[in-house]
């Protein structure tokens, strides 16, 4: 039974060990070192850390391989549409005042009106305590013949072609005549006749609306 027994065990020692009696490699010992090549496909893909993979796309002018981050293309504040399709640029969005970007332009006080008007420019806020001029209304003030007439086209004494309109001896002022309310595109603004004074063929102006007028 012992021989057995140990005839048994030499057995299983000899188909342990190759030709030249060591015995077989082991699995851990076959295991790929970070950084090693083997012939295991899961090994190729072990990297130490820190080290460069070789896949990082280069840009077209950066021959270095190394991850490049993208500039800012608008300074902050700025307003930006759909990219350039030749560069991939941000473009600069251009805001259309329609017939408001002088007469009609936004102020807070008369110098914010001069850029635009000259020295004349006056920051108009409302009419006559009838009617209030959300963000105030850039004009230069003007002078109609007699009580009848509501409006005088150029030449009157308004600047760059505009009309004189209003109400003699109340309100006479400047401002360019419209036919739609896409050309007055600030907000509380409309196309319109001058309200109240107004005769039936008269035309239209960038003018508040009828919400901001003043309740007694």
């Amino acid at each position: 039974m012992r021989i057995l027994a140990c005839m048994t065990l030499s057995s299983l020692l000899l188909a342990a060990c190759g030709d030249d009696g060591n015995m077989a490699t082991t699995q851990s010992s076959k295991t790929a070192e970070p950084g090693d090549s083997t012939n295991d496909p899961s090994a190729s893909s072990t990297v130490t850390p820190g080290t460069d993979t070789g896949t990082t796309a280069a840009s077209a002018d950066d021959t270095s391989g190394e991850p490049t981050t993208a500039a800012p293309t608008s300074e902050p504040g700025t307003s930006t549409g759909e990219p350039d399709p030749t560069t991939g640029d941000a473009t600069t969005e251009t805001v259309d005042e329609g017939l408001m970007g002088k007469y009609g332009h936004a102020c807070e006080s008369d110098a914010d009106c001069k850029p635009f008007l000259g020295e004349t420019g006056v920051c108009q806020k409302e009419i006559l305590g009838v009617y209030n001029l959300p963000g105030g209304y850039c004009t230069t003030y003007c002078h109609l013949p007699d009580q009848q007439t509501t409006y005088m086209k150029p030449p009157n004494d308004c600047t760059m072609d505009s009309d004189c309109v209003g109400l003699m001896g109340f309100f006479e002022a400047c401002a360019y005549e419209c036919t739609d309310n896409a050309q007055c595109p600030r907000e509380g603004y409309e196309c319109r006749q001058m309200p109240m004074i107004s005769n039936p063929d008269d035309p239209k102006y960038c003018l508040m609306t009828e919400d901001n007028m003043i309740m007694p």
